[in-house]
This record gives structure tokens, C-alpha cells and sequence, in this order.
């Protein structure tokens, strides 16, 4: 991930450099490189003093201490001497967070408050049970002389000096007493903390392979195993973890023993019981995409929708295998955000973004390290938020060369400064009217988990430093207008025109097929995540092709097991029967499929479409069918998803009907009579017709009667 490799990037050259340095030492002294190694111990010595914990702030009237853990290392008589400076002001040129972080690497600490405090190390305790260093300040000049008077609020750099009884120095190291405002108290929910996130990205490669077996490499397996060392050492810290749920999936589908354990430690966090109130926060998880997809190039390509999916299938695959929701509204761990995806994003209900900070575009009186430490606004007016990692913390977070309890002490002591630079200049009481604070802190998970236990107890003490509740990034801003605004920089998106096209059709079919089957055995779901899995920007062309492929394949190979009869002459003898079907189903659960059947000479009761379910085996399926003429046909027969997306097979059966339909009878009787009128009335006109034309009229030819004369 760049974020997390940028973080790093800087201790990873500093070591290089010195690295470079000891070989050229070598070169110049005329020393082989293979004397060195023989000459030189293969380990560093340990330091004869080792601190456990560091107060990590103080009141204006409080004692101020340093533990060191039990050592046997330091030598009978050893003296250790501690000296105040004055408090850390911050320059033209450097911030008071460049101050804090340049004293760290060696500069110089600044003008001395008060003289040094030289004292054998005896007196502070036995160094085999553990030494405790308390210093006691103080206010103001009336108060009790022997504490230090620090009289204005600020970070004090504290100097640490062990030397022998005879002299020479063993041991030294540069502490910092954050001196709070005198009207200063903790409090949970304080509007003035700095919101702080603890931020742990777990993800791998892509973890499914073309077969839907879990996938996962050696530096994969390294990553997991220091993750689930981290939740097992640590479950109740309020760390909120960037899981990425193709991973979470793969590694449950994986059930190798180091796979489990994390799944195990995982759950185990989430769902141990509450230690505190129920504000108290815990272990989350970032609702995240299944898989890390360019969400500029989706967006670009028109295809917001698949980025809804991702999310939404992320957020169902976390859920389920979790029992816990993702935490929604909060968007992070994406280097492929643009201002139009961010606009999609929002539209799906993230509100806060938080981001690396090249991704952002400032205004020129805008800092990179104002970004990193308080939130903005994302485009004027727009209701969203941005913060930017927090880069130099966490590089000194990750910085393996220090032990833990100093580490999270100087990131305390760097988050602190942000937290005085807020304050008004000259001021004992906050500004109003500034923007919220907050510093996200990348974790690795190959982080010493002693790290986060040694800053834990600071950021849950109601003080400058907090994780809100429901791990917020960001407290709300005090005015409307107090934060400045900043714009997502504008990116070159891959085109993902084609996986999306890819990713479409596998859909639709896997679609169709879900509407064929509920069993919970089916493939189903499987063949979902893979085509997800298609949209990872990990993927080349070809390894997302082999995937809709797999897909695709293993759907065509189901639909072939799926028997329709086989062709044979039916014959109907009667006006209506039913034609027997069989079908065989060697799927081991029940299909639902949308039949059809269509024929010129019959009617199917019913209608041509019907949904029939063929259980697994042999089915017999009654089709009935009215003639609705003699004579020879195809009776076609088709069988779809019950969606119609998705065509598993079809038959012809010839059918032949000897039988006259009723229509046909109807039709026959009704010719029959119209021939019997058609006969009646013509030869009555031909009777007619013939009298007309036989000479004299009948009534002319009637006998005469004899006259009676």
C-alpha cells in the first residue's frame, strides 16, 4: 500500500544511509568486510537502562516520572543525572512538531531551565527491582521550592545522563515533561483532544484462486501470523483494522492452523466482553470493499454500481464470518481516490476520508503537517472531511530501533505538539473557533505489541490525547468554518471499461442461476466473491479472465447436469392427454427451471411457460395438451431459468394426433348442416324454377263442367 510504504520509507533510508556509511568506514580503514564481521559482536549490547514508562503528561502542580525496568546491567555506584530545559518554541522555519521530532534525532534540546540533578541511581531505587525517577514541578514561584517551577504550559525537554562511579557516561536519553495548563483538566469527549486512530491495514493478494481454493503466500502468511500476534497480545486495544474481507474470506476457507488462529484472535477481540462504560472503544473494523479496487477507474467507467456491490458484499462477508458490522462513514486505506469517486462514495454515506497526504490539494497557507493534524473540509460547503495520515508519527510508531515505551513516548510527545500549536498564542485556555484535531496513526502489523499496550493507557485517560468513542477520527469542528478546505488531487484511472464488462455478463449468468436453486450447498455464493475478486487491481487481464472462466465453466458444467428426455415419437390418440417427461437431476439439490412448450397442433394447459422443480434424481413431469388439429407436428420443448437469462437445454418431440379435436368436430357439424341448407333450398329453387317453364298455368288447365242446358 504507497501510505504505508511512504510511512516507512523514511526510517527504511535513514538505516540504508548508515548502512552506506559503515562500509565506506570500512573501505577507508582498509578492513575486508569479512574481517568486520569476524572483528565486529553480531549483536548490539544491551542498554544498561531500560525505560518501562513515561508519564505521559503532567498538571501544572504533579510529579513527572520515569521507570526503568530491573536491570543487573548497571554498575555498583552508577550516578544519574537529569536536566530540565526550557520549553520547545517553534521558529519561522520549523514547527513545534519539528522541534519535538528534531531533538528526538539529536538536536539540540535548547536553553537549560535549571541546573542539573546529579544523584546515584541507588536513590531512586534498587536498579534489580526497577529504578523510579520522580520529578515534582511546580507553577508558580510561591509554591514548594524544591519542585521544578515550570511557569508556563508546553513540552520541556528532559535530559538523561548514567554514568559510572568513575566517570565515563553509560547511558543517556532525552525524555520530554508535557506540561499542562494550569487551568487545564481531563475529561472523556474533551472538544480540545486530539482524536487519535490507531489504523492497521491487513491485507493480502487477492485470496481466491481460479478453483475457489484459498490462495496465499509466504510474505501473506508472515503478514497474518504478526496480526494474529498483535489481537492476541493486545485484544482490547481500540485499534481499528483496515481487514480487508477477501482476505478474511480466504483465510476462513484456508483452514490451515495458522489461518484459523487469526480468525480466532480476531473474533476473540471483537466480541470480548466490555471492560469499561459503553463508550469505552474497542477493536473495529472499516467497512471496506471485498477487494481493493480502483475506485476512480469504476467511477470513470460508469460503473458505480459494482463499487456499491464491492462494499456492500465486503460489509456482508464481515458480518458473517464476524458477527460484527463494519463501522460505516468512514472511508480510508485508498490510493486510488478521486474527487468524482469521492462524490460517488459520499453518495453512499461516507462523510470522512481519510487519506495519504500527497492525495490532498492544499491551499498555500495550508501545510502538508496542518493536514496530517487537523481535519479539513473536503470542497467548500460539501459536508465531508478529510485527514491525512499522519505520516511522521507513524514512522516513529514503526520505528523497531526504539523500545517501546520511549516509542509511544515520542509519538505522545508529537501529538502533544499539535495539541499546544492549537492553543492560543500566550493563552492558558483553548482557541476557539479552530478545527478539530487528529492524528491517524499507520500501524503495521508486524508492530511490537508492547508498543500498543505502552500507549493504550494515554489515549484512554480522558486527557489532550483520545480515542473517541466509536473510534471517530474527528471531533466536530467548532464553527462551521473553522477548518479550511482542501481538494482530492486529480488522478490518471485505469480504464476499467472491459473487467467491467467481464464482470457484468458472469453476473447476470450467476444471477440467473440464483434463481434457480436455494440450497444453501449450491455454488452460489462462491461463484459471487470470485467474480468480485475479478475487479482487484492486483490482477493482470489474464488472471481476471482465468476467473470468469473458472466461473463460467463450472455454471455451464451444473446446467449439463441437468437431463432433458430423450427424443421419441408420441402419438395422441385421444382429444386431450398428458405426455409424460422425464428429466434427471444430478445436482445433489433441487433445480427450479421455467419450462416452455409450443406446438402448432396442441394447446398446453396451462399456458406455453410453466415453472416446474425437478428434485435431485429422476422427475416425471406430466405435460397436458389438447389437439387442436390431426395430423403431424414438433412439439418444442425449451427449459430456461426461471428469469429466462440463462437456457439449459431443448428438445423436439414429433406428435402425431389422430384424434379430432372438439373445434374440429364443431367445425365438421357446422359445414355438414349449412351443406343439408344449402342442398334444401336449392333444390326447392330448382322445383320452382321447373313449374315456370312446363307451358300453361295450372289454373288453365283445370277440367270444365257440362252445361246444364
Amino acid at each position: 500500500m504507497r501510505s504505508l510504504r511512504t510511512i516507512l520509507g523514511r526510517r527504511t533510508t535513514v538505516k540504508l544511509l548508515t548502512v552506506c556509511s559503515g562500509a565506506v568506514a570500512i573501505v577507508i580503514a582498509g578492513v575486508s568486510p569479512a574481517q568486520a564481521s569476524q572483528a565486529a559482536p553480531t549483536q548490539q549490547p544491551a542498554e544498561v537502562l531500560q525505560i518501562s514508562s513515561i508519564s505521559p503528561w503532567v498538571n501544572s502542580t504533579g510529579e513527572f516520572q520515569v521507570r526503568f525496568e530491573p536491570t543487573v546491567a548497571v554498575p555498583p555506584g552508577s550516578i544519574l543525572t537529569y536536566t530540565v530545559h526550557q520549553g520547545l518554541q517553534p521558529t519561522r522555519s520549523q514547527t513545534l512538531r519539528d522541534k519535538v521530532d528534531g531533538v528526538i534525532d539529536g538536536a539540540s534540546a535548547g536553553k537549560v531551565l535549571q541546573s542539573p540533578v546529579t544523584k546515584p541511581l541507588a536513590e531512586y531505587g534498587d536498579p534489580v527491582s526497577g529504578s523510579v525517577l520522580t520529578i515534582p514541578i511546580r507553577s508558580s514561584p510561591d509554591q514548594d521550592r524544591l519542585r521544578v517551577l515550570l511557569p508556563k504550559a508546553g513540552i520541556h525537554p528532559v535530559e538523561l545522563v548514567l554514568t559510572s562511579a568513575e566517570g565515563p557516561e553509560i547511558w543517556s536519553q532525552v525524555v520530554f515533561l508535557n506540561r499542562l495548563p494550569t487551568n487545564y483538566s481531563t475529561q472523556q469527549q474533551d472538544p480540545s483532544a486530539v482524536a487519535v486512530t490507531l489504523l492497521v491495514p491487513i491485507e493480502t493478494a487477492p485470496s481466491l484462486d481460479s478453483a475457489g481454493l484459498a490462495a496465499f503466500g509466504v510474505a501473506d502468511r508472515s503478514r497474518i501470523d504478526a496480526a494474529s500476534t498483535l489481537l492476541e497480545e493486545v485484544p482490547e486495544a481500540p485499534l481499528t483494522l483496515g481487514l480487508r474481507p477477501n482476505t478474511l474470506d480466504g483465510l476462513v476457507r484456508s483452514k490451515e492452523p495458522w489461518a484459523e488462529r487469526f480468525v480466532n484472535a480476531l473474533t476473540s477481540a471483537l466480541s470480548a466482553p466490555e471492560a469499561g462504560p459503553p463508550a469505552t472503544p474497542r477493536p473495529s473494523l472499516l467497512s471496506m470493499p471485498y477487494v481493493h479496487v480502483s475506485t476512480a477507474g469504476l467511477v470513470s467507467a460508469g460503473a458505480a454500481a459494482d463499487l456499491q456491490r464491492e462494499i456492500a458484499l465486503g460489509d456482508r462477508v464481515t458480518r458473517q464470518i464476524t458477527s460484527t458490522k463494519s463501522r460505516q462513514g468512514i472511508w480510508a486505506l485508498d490510493d486510488t481516490l478521486s474527487p468524482e469517486s469521492a462524490q460517488v462514495l459520499a453518495g453512499f454515506g461516507n462523510t470522512t476520508f481519510l487519506v495519504d497526504p500527497a492525495q490532498l490539494e492544499r491551499p498555500a497557507n495550508l501545510t502538508e503537517q496542518q493536514t496530517m493534524t487537523a481535519g479539513s473540509q473536503l470542497g467548500k460547503d460539501s459536508g465531508l472531511r478529510a485527514l491525512a495520515y499522519d505520516t511522521l508519527v507513524s514512522a516513529r510508531f514503526a520505528d523497531s530501533g526504539v523500545d517501546p515505551a520511549l516509542r509511544s513516548h515520542q509519538v505522545i510527545s508529537i501529538i502533544m505538539a499539535s495539541w499546544f500549536t492549537a492553543r492560543s498564542p500566550g493563552s492558558e485556555s483553548f482557541s476557539a473557533g479552530g478545527a478539530a484535531l487528529g492524528s491517524v496513526i499507520v500501524i503495521p502489523t508486524t508492530i511490537d505489541p508492547a508498543v500498543v499496550s505502552a500507549l493504550e493507557p494515554s489515549l484512554l485517560s480522558g486527557g489532550p490525547l483520545q480515542v473517541l468513542a466509536n473510534s471517530a477520527p474527528l471531533g466536530p469542528a467548532s464553527t462551521k468554518s473553522a477548518e479550511p478546505v482542501v481538494q482530492l488531487a486529480p488522478v490518471v484511472s485505469p480504464d476499467e471499461r472491459l473487467a467491467v464488462v467481464e464482470t457484468t455478463e458472469t453476473r447476470r449468468q450467476i444471477t440467473a442461476y440464483r434463481t434457480m436453486t436455494a440450497s444453501p450447498e449450491s455454488e452460489v455464493e462462491l461463484w459471487t466473491r470470485m467474480n468480485a475478486q475479478t475487479l482487484a487491481t492486483e490482477l493482470t487481464p489474464e488472471q481476471r479472465l482465468g476467473l470468469h472462466n473458472s466461473v463460467r465453466s463450472q455454471l455451464a458444467s451444473n446446467l449439463a447436469a441437468i437431463e432433458l428426455p430423450p427424443p421419441r415419437q408420441v402419438t395422441i390418440t385421444g382429444r386431450s392427454t398428458d405426455i409424460p417427461l422425464r428429466f434427471r437431476n444430478n445436482l445433489p439439490y433441487e433445480i427450479k427451471l421455467r419450462l416452455t412448450a409450443r406446438s402448432t397442433r396442441l394447446a398446453v394447459s396451462g399456458g406455453d411457460s410453466q415453472v416446474i422443480v425437478l428434485a435431485p434424481g429422476e422427475n416425471r413431469i406430466d405435460l397436458a395438451v389438447t389437439v387442436r388439429a390431426p395430423g403431424e407436428s414438433d412439439l418444442r420443448i425449451k427449459l430456461l431459468s426461471p428469469n429466462e437469462e440463462l437456457e439449459i437445454g431443448q428438445i423436439e418431440l414429433p406428435v402425431r394426433a389422430t384424434a379430432i379435436s372438439g373445434v374440429g368436430a364443431a367445425l365438421s357439424a357446422i359445414s355438414i348442416l349449412f351443406l343439408l341448407l344449402w342442398w334444401t333450398q336449392a333444390h326447392r329453387r330448382r322445383k320452382r324454377d321447373a313449374s315456370r317453364t312446363a307451358g300453361d298455368h295450372p289454373a288453365l288447365a283445370a277440367p270444365v263442367e257440362p252445361s246444364s242446358n
